[in-house]
């Protein structure tokens, strides 16, 4: 029996972690400022979560290429992720991330009540960006890989 196999390489892994930190850090950056009413703590709560949240979308994003549900085949020899599986990565992501989106404002301003703001302000904003996010990088062929795998049952 033949399956079809669609992987990522860890390159696209990689310059999609830079992508989605640029857009992610300006929105830290400005809810930090929003919450706070100060830039600099925007900028301290944005500095710290660039490279914590880098390390933790990596491997977010290296766990689901193992998970082939809804990748399907596209007319360019690679593949397309359906809306679906961007739902999910989006839901996993946030509850995965609303950890530090939590905790690095408390250590940066000590107030649970800015902290709680922020996790609130950062979770609909960034549901937003990382859904958008990704459907822009289905769009993008280069580094997607799409081969048949002789699987016996």
């Amino acid at each position: 029996m033949s399956e079809k196999i669609f992987k990522e390489t860890n390159l696209r892994s990689v310059v999609k972690v830079m992508s989605w930190r640029v857009s992610v850090t300006i929105s830290h950056l400005i809810n930090g400022f929003i919450v706070s009413g100060l830039w600099t703590i925007g900028a301290q709560i944005a500095g710290l979560a660039v490279i914590i949240n880098m390390c933790l979308f990596w491997i977010h994003e290296r766990i689901w290429n193992f998970i082939l549900w809804n990748r399907n085949s596209s007319s360019t020899n690679t593949f397309e992720e359906g809306h679906p599986r961007t739902i999910g990565k989006s839901v996993t992501w946030r509850l995965l991330i609303s950890i530090n989106n939590f905790l690095i404002p408390y250590l940066t301003t000590g107030s649970w009540k800015q902290a709680a703001a922020f996790l609130g302000i950062a979770t609909v904003i960034n549901v937003i960006l990382y859904y958008f996010h990704e459907r822009v990088w289905n769009l993008i062929d280069w580094g997607k890989k799409q081969n048949d795998s002789l699987v016996s049952k």
